[in-house]
């Protein structure tokens, strides 16, 4: 017969729990520096699924029917903290550039966790998004019924 094992003292579970708890800390902010390198760069939209009284739709794609111009947008974010809209290499008009361009001339991003948020009001007010970079994609997924975009390198 052998003797079983005296169960583990108070001292080292608790050792063991605060030896557990720091590696999960380290693990998100690790995940966290990583998608706040990831999400850096200049990328261009793809879609915009939204849905509105029940219908889904993908915005982006209703937009290029407009204005085909806007697949040349890019959207940069700079490792500075900037999220700035470029459309210099689009071939739309220049009035419309220049509308877009001030629209995002003010916007700052940042990740907490797995949370992409963009705001032009030092984050007094903003929207965010679950944010995940995948190769060359990158997805936002609204946590207020935003929709999901899609952007390319």
């Amino acid at each position: 017969m052998t003797p079983s094992a005296a169960p583990p003292r108070p001292e080292r579970r608790l050792a063991h729990a605060a030896l557990a708890l720091s590696c999960a800390l380290f693990t998100a902010s690790t995940v966290a520096a990583d998608l706040s390198t990831a999400v850096v760069g200049s990328w261009r939209k793809v879609s915009h699924i939204a849905t509105m009284s029940g219908a889904t739709f993908d915005s982006h794609a209703a937009l290029l029917k407009q204005r085909p111009c806007a697949d040349k947008i890019r959207y940069n974010v700079n490792a500075d903290g900037t999220y700035r809209l470029d459309a210099s290499a689009s071939d739309c008009e220049d009035r419309y550039k220049s509308t877009q361009q001030k629209l995002y001339a003010q916007t700052k991003w940042r990740v907490v966790g797995d949370t992409f948020t963009v705001s032009a009001t030092d984050f007094a007010v903003g929207q965010s998004y679950k944010v995940s970079v995948s190769g060359n994609r990158m997805t936002w997924v609204g946590t207020e019924d935003q929709g999901t975009v899609v952007f390319q390198r």
